[in-house]
Formats: structure tokens, C-alpha cells, sequence
């Protein structure tokens, strides 16, 4: 072992914390983790200078000193700066956040730099950054995979393309158009038929409201209105419910088809999900397979499963393999 091991850091920032993760660069091993609170009413300085005690500190309860860290990343949620940046490496600050608008426009890069002069910096989406803990940490570690697809499930449907370790951006995959049809959905970006309008909160939601119109019988209709989620629609399917179960089918019907597409793009070696909604990608995983399936171009059929990373992981594993990645490079 070296006498003096490097280490790197990586961040999961969100509305109401920071998380911070101490990394042993050479191993990739996470050594241990802790979280600063945010507070809505402090400065951007004010957050930033709370992440650093905290950094510090854990630095500290891990035998390391700061003047071995060798890199950090900073994953977070909202639009990042400037827009021309296309690598981690060229992102600065956020341009919007939709928690933390005290951070818009403040420099990270900047501040880091001036806090830990030499420490490379880096910054990524929380979206890319879940890709990128699978990547790192996940089934892109397995050999026969270099190309993988991946989907973030939640208020929205988000998605990355990594090839041999390198994300394809930009990559708004849930606004590929799945139904062209004259009943199709409207998305929230006012676009018809988008994946987005069916695979996320909402839209499962709405498929469930379609069936419950067609079928009186369903239990779907003893889930109170202000109550329609998809872990109630999950909990009826469970049960053995036909309306739940089609709704999930329907989903999974949906992001089949967006999952052809892509396959005549890229032919990914594996698909991984991810997000509050893939702890019910089992009832959507049989409608899935059953479409990309029936492909009769493609023979080559990819590995299709939710993430084992587990969701609150997700974000420090991927800042964290950016920053050991940095280190390497």
C-alpha cells in the first residue's frame, strides 16, 4: 500500500441534505459516509462551507487527511452550467435548481478549487449519476456488457446510453414517442405519446384511471382519488388484482417499445432500472420481454432488471466512480 493513498469524493447534494462519501481511489471501496443537513434559509457560501466541515471531518474519522484527496464529484438534481459543458469535468455550478435555488449560478468549481487547490472537480446530474453507478459499481462490471441502457423511474422517466464507459448526451430518452395514436397521452412536455406520458407517477396513474373507466369491477376503484399512486396500484396487482396487474402490463407495453428502439440504435448488452418505481419492475419486466421479443431483426437479446445498487445508493455510488475514474485518467 502506498504511503500516502489517494482518496476521492463523492457527493449526492438534494433538497434537505448532502450527502458525502469517502472513496479509496485504488480499491474503489466506499470507507464511510455522512450527511450535512441544508437549510433553506442559508447562502449558497453557507451550504458550500457546511459540505466542506462535513467532508472534512469524515476525511478525518477515516485515517485520511484532506491533502490526500485526489478529486471529488458533486451529483445533483436540476439543470447544469454552462450549457455548452458534455463531460463532468466541464460542468461549473447549476443553472436551475428545483430544490435549492440559493445554488443557481453559484461556481462549485470555483469554490473548490479555492477550498482545495489541485483537487480535480466534477459535476453530474443525479439522473446520470444513478447511470453511472451501475456502470461503476453494478452490472457494468460484468464483462460481456459495453453498452448499457438505462432508465430512471420516478416523477418523470429519465435515461442514459453509456458505450464503453463513455454517456452519450444528450440522452432525453423518456421523450422518445411511443404511441402515435389519436387517444395518446399528453406529456408534460406538451408532446403527444411521449414514454414519459406512461411510464412514471403520472403516468401510471392515468393508465390505471383508463382501465378503471372501462371496468367497474376493479379494486383500482377503492383507491381513494387523492391517493392514486403507483404503490397502491403495485399493492392491488400483489393481490392479484387484473385491472392493477394490466396497468403495470400496459407500462411495461410502453417502455418494450421505447426499449426496441433504442436496440436498433446502440444494441445494449444490458437494461437497468432505477428509481422509486422500479421496486415494481417485476410486474412490467414479462410485458417488457414480451415485446422487445418479437424483434425479428435483432437476435441478440440484452439482460433487462432493475438495479441491486438499491436507490438511496445511487447517486454517491455514481459521483463517487467519476471521481476514482478522474484519479485513473
Amino acid at each position: 500500500m502506498a504511503s500516502n493513498p489517494k482518496i476521492a469524493i463523492g457527493y449526492d447534494l438534494g433538497g434537505q441534505g448532502c450527502k458525502t462519501g469517502v472513496f479509496e481511489a485504488n480499491s474503489g471501496e466506499l470507507l464511510s459516509t455522512a450527511t450535512s443537513k441544508i437549510i433553506p434559509s442559508l447562502s449558497a457560501q453557507q451550504v458550500f462551507d457546511g459540505i466542506c466541515r462535513t467532508t472534512e471531518a469524515l476525511v478525518r474519522s477515516t485515517g485520511h487527511s484532506v491533502s490526500q484527496i485526489a478529486s471529488a464529484c458533486l451529483a445533483t438534481a436540476g439543470t447544469l452550467g454552462p450549457e455548452s459543458a458534455q463531460e463532468p469535468s466541464e460542468i461549473d455550478h447549476i443553472l436551475i435548481s428545483p430544490n435549492i435555488p440559493q445554488l443557481n449560478g453559484f461556481s462549485f468549481r470555483h469554490a473548490f478549487n479555492k477550498q482545495w487547490p489541485g483537487v480535480r472537480f466534477l459535476m453530474e446530474n443525479d439522473a446520470n449519476a444513478a447511470g453511472w453507478a451501475d456502470w461503476f459499481y453494478g452490472i457494468g462490471q460484468e464483462k460481456e456488457v459495453n453498452t448499457l441502457l438505462g432508465f430512471t423511474l420516478g416523477t418523470g422517466l429519465g435515461g442514459y446510453i453509456i458505450i464503453n464507459g463513455r454517456m452519450i448526451r444528450p440522452a432525453e430518452l423518456g421523450h422518445v414517442i411511443v404511441d402515435y395514436g389519436e387517444d395518446a397521452l399528453q406529456c408534460g412536455c406538451g408532446c403527444y405519446g411521449c414514454t414519459e406520458a406512461y411510464v412514471s407517477k403520472g403516468g401510471i396513474c392515468r393508465l390505471a384511471q383508463r382501465i378503471m373507466a372501462k371496468d367497474p369491477d376493479t379494486k383500482l376503484h377503492t383507491i381513494p382519488v387523492d391517493a392514486l399512486d403507483p404503490l397502491p396500484i403495485a399493492e392491488l396487482a400483489r393481490a392479484g388484482d387484473q385491472g392493477a396487474q394490466e396497468t403495470y402490463a400496459q407500462a411495461g407495453k410502453y417502455l418494450g417499445r421505447l426499449i426496441w428502439n433504442i436496440r436498433r440504435v446502440c444494441l445494449p448488452d444490458a437494461v437497468v432500472v432505477s428509481g422509486n418505481i422500479s421496486r415494481s419492475f417485476d410486474l412490467m419486466l414479462p410485458s417488457i420481454e414480451e415485446y422487445v421479443r418479437q424483434d425479428p431483426l435483432l437476435e441478440h437479446f440484452p439482460v433487462i432488471r432493475a438495479t441491486g445498487l438499491g436507490a438511496d445508493k445511487a447517486g454517491i455510488l455514481g459521483a463517487g466512480g467519476l471521481a476514482i475514474q478522474a484519479v485513473r485518467t
